[in-house]
C-alpha cells in the first residue's frame, strides 16, 4: 500500500485531472498545485463580479503566483448561458466561474461543475457551502435600502416596508432591474398573494423606477435621480459612502441575501491553475474583498455580517420555480414603470 504522500495527480489536461486535482487533500497540496500551474501557465475565468473586484482578484493572483488570468466578464445569465453553450458544443475553454448562487445551483444541475475539497473551506459559514461542494460562496450580497441622505431625511426613513406605500414615496422609489432574488424572499414572507398585492399597490400609488445593474442604480442614488433605492448592496453604499457621497442605508425586514459562488468546470483545461485560483480566492482574496468594503462568507467576518440579520435565500428552491418568479416580477415591477 502507497503511502498518503506517495499519491500521484493525473496528467494535467486530461478529464481525470479536471477530477481529481481539485480533490486533492494531501499536505502538500499547495506545492504541487503551484507546480503544476506553472506548468500550465494560464487559465480562464468566466465571472459576473464588477470589473474592479475582478481585475483586483485577477492582479492579485498573478503577481503572487505568475498565472495568467484571461477574464471574460459579463452579467450574471449570459455567464450562465455561455458556460452552457459551450459545453453542450463540446468546447472545454472555461477554467473557473463566479456567479449568484441560483446561477452556480443551475451549473451544478447541468453537471458542469467538480466537486472540491479544499482546507479554506473548513473557515466558511454553513450556508456558503451546499453538500454536493461543486461551488462554494465567496462573498456575500446582502439587499439592503439606500437612501440619498440630502433627498431623505433620516425623520421621514421608513420602519417597514408598508410605510412605502406612504404618497411622500410618490416619484422617489426605485428598483434594480434584476432583483428577483429579493422579490422571491419577500413573496415567500409577506405570503404570495399578500406580497403580490402589496407590490400591486406600491407601483400604482408611488411608481418605481428600474435600473439595470446595481452601480448604476447606486450612483442614481447619489446623484439624487432616484432617492430611494429598494435594492442595494452594502458594499456599494460602503464604496460610495467612503468617497463622501450623501448616501446612506437602512435594513427593512427581512433582509435578504445571496452569495456569490465559485465553482471548477468539470472539464477545466487547467485544472492545477483553476484549483490554486480557487484557494487564493478562499484566502487572500477574501481579504481583498473585506478591505473594499465587501462582505465574505469566512467565518472571521460572521459577526459583522450577522448585525444585519440576512435572510439567505436557497438557490435551489429559488431555481424550481425562477419562471414564475421572474415572471411575476417582471409583471409587477418591469410592466408598470416608466424608466427601464
Amino acid at each position: 500500500m502507497q503511502p498518503a504522500q506517495a499519491q500521484t495527480a493525473a496528467p494535467a489536461g486530461s478529464a481525470a485531472a479536471a477530477a481529481a486535482v481539485p480533490m486533492y487533500e494531501g499536505a502538500d497540496r499547495t506545492q504541487r498545485l503551484i507546480e503544476g500551474a506553472k506548468k500550465e501557465g494560464t487559465l480562464t475565468f468566466y465571472t459576473s463580479m464588477a470589473a474592479k473586484d475582478t481585475a483586483e482578484l485577477a492582479a492579485g493572483f498573478e503577481k503572487k503566483y505568475g498565472i495568467k488570468i484571461q477574464v471574460w466578464r459579463s452579467g450574471k445569465q449570459n455567464v450562465l448561458q455561455r458556460a452552457i453553450t459551450e459545453a453542450r458544443a463540446g468546447r472545454n475553454e472555461v477554467d473557473m466561474i463566479l456567479a449568484p448562487s441560483p446561477e452556480m445551483e443551475a451549473l451544478h444541475r447541468e453537471k458542469l461543475l467538480q466537486p472540491v475539497r479544499s482546507p479554506f473551506q473548513a473557515d466558511l459559514i454553513p450556508v456558503a457551502l451546499p453538500a454536493h461542494r461543486e461551488w462554494a460562496g465567496m462573498r456575500a450580497n446582502v439587499y439592503v435600502q439606500a437612501y440619498n441622505t440630502q433627498k431623505v431625511s433620516r425623520d421621514d426613513l421608513p420602519r417597514s416596508y408598508e410605510d412605502l406605500l406612504d404618497p411622500k414615496w410618490k416619484g422617489k422609489l426605485g428598483i434594480e432591474a434584476k432583483a428577483q432574488n429579493w422579490f422571491y424572499v419577500l413573496l415567500q414572507t409577506m405570503g404570495e398573494e399578500k406580497g403580490m398585492a402589496y407590490f400591486r399597490e406600491l407601483v400604482a400609488k408611488n411608481g418605481v423606477s428600474v435600473r439595470s445593474g446595481m452601480s448604476l442604480l447606486a450612483n442614481m442614488v447619489v446623484s439624487g435621480e432616484v432617492p430611494f433605492a429598494l435594492t442595494m448592496y452594502t458594499y456599494l453604499v460602503d464604496q460610495n459612502n467612503a468617497k463622501g457621497a450623501p448616501i446612506a442605508y437602512l435594513t427593512l425586514s427581512p433582509t435578504v441575501a445571496h452569495t456569490d459562488g465559485v465553482g471548477i468546470s468539470r472539464t477545466a483545461p487547467h485544472p492545477y491553475a483553476a484549483t490554486l485560483f480557487y484557494d487564493y480566492l478562499f484566502s487572500d482574496g477574501q481579504i481583498m474583498i473585506a478591505k473594499g468594503h465587501g462582505l465574505t462568507t469566512n467565518k472571521r467576518d460572521e459577526a459583522t455580517l450577522n448585525k444585519l440579520h440576512p435572510t439567505f435565500i436557497d438557490p435551489a428552491m429559488l431555481l424550481d420555480n425562477l419562471d414564475k418568479w421572474t415572471q411575476l416580477y417582471n409583471d409587477t415591477i418591469m410592466g408598470r414603470t416608466a424608466k427601464q
